[in-house]
């Protein structure tokens, strides 16, 4: 058979088997088959979580170090220094001598912790750790604060036992000097951590406007209620003066100095100088009940 032949047959071929899957199709068809549509379907987003949206914590305290502790090389702060250690060998080598592969792009070059030479602050196990939690300047050793007390102590011995020569330790004066600067062995508070929205919802409650003072009504007659009404110019003027001053409810002599200064451009009228004592004491304690604490429910607020 020739060439063409073979081209002819070939396509007749593809043209009986594209016809006979039409008439396949087509008796499916119709037996109420439905053939769906095909669409394209976007990948479901990820919802990520929104950080400043968190439970309150409340920070604990951590108890201060046991520094005799921490200046004892165990075999078992040895091992754990030396896998700290690990991603230190970039600059200053797997056996310590500063000869990593990115030694040669730092200048100056990384400490050779093998030598006693060239230490920019000392090679004592305190010097050690001042210089890992501070790092040094200048230099291409940064601070690694980050790392609990006693990961830099472990880090710390390790580094020193790659140097076989007289490191002239004095832990009692070591210890002195690095308690005196760190506080090791008070121990630290961990602040508490309080959400964003948590906080501006308190900022706000704390800095929206005061409610007007309360007035009573003229079916009380008590002598608190009479001169509230009769004291008191605008409600909401004298509200403003008084939530600047936080102890006004529980000091008489803060209130009495707030109610007299530049009447009545704040909010009382001038006539609060004529009280006496117990006007003043009666005046006072009508207004603390009828005016709320701030961040306090104030629905309830007042006693009328």
């Amino acid at each position: 058979m020739s060439e063409d032949a073979k081209k002819i047959v070939a396509v007749v071929g593809a043209a009986v088997v594209a016809l006979g899957l039409a008439v396949v199709v087509g008796a499916w068809l119709m037996q109420g088959h439905t053939v769906h549509k095909m669409t394209y379907r976007e990948a479901t987003k990820q919802a990520y979580p929104d950080p400043t949206v968190f439970a309150t914590v409340v920070g604990k305290s951590t108890p201060g170090l046991d520094l005799d502790k921490m200046f004892k090389a165990t075999p078992a702060v040895l091992a754990h220094g030396k896998q700290l250690f690990a991603a230190c060998t970039a600059c200053h080598g797997a056996n310590g001598k500063g000869d990593g592969p990115a030694a040669v792009a730092l200048k100056p070059p990384p400490r050779n912790f093998t030598s006693p030479k060239g230490w920019t602050r000392g090679y004592n196990l305190a010097d050690i750790f001042v210089t890992i939690t501070e790092g040094v300047k200048g230099t291409g050793m940064g601070a690694f604060g980050t790392l609990s007390p006693e990961d830099r102590f472990a880090l710390a011995h390790y580094i020193e036992s790659l140097g076989k020569f007289d490191h002239h330790d004095h832990a009692a004066a070591e210890i002195a000097s690095l308690d005196a600067r760190y506080h090791l062995s008070e121990g630290v508070h961990a602040p508490n951590k309080v959400a964003v929205p948590t906080v501006m919802k308190h900022e706000e409650a704390e800095y929206a406007a005061p409610r007007p003072v309360e007035m009573p009504p003229a079916s009380d007659t008590s002598v608190g209620a009479t001169l509230c009404r009769r004291l008191v110019a605008d409600p909401v003027r004298a509200a403003e003066v008084l939530s600047e001053l936080p102890d006004w409810r529980d000091d008489l002599d803060v209130f009495a100095r707030a109610a007299m200064a530049d009447t009545p451009r704040n909010g009382f009228r001038a006539a609060v100088a004529t009280l006496n004592g117990a006007q003043w004491k009666a005046f006072h304690d009508e207004l603390v009940a009828v005016t709320p604490r701030p961040g306090h429910d104030e629905a309830g607020a007042g006693r009328h």
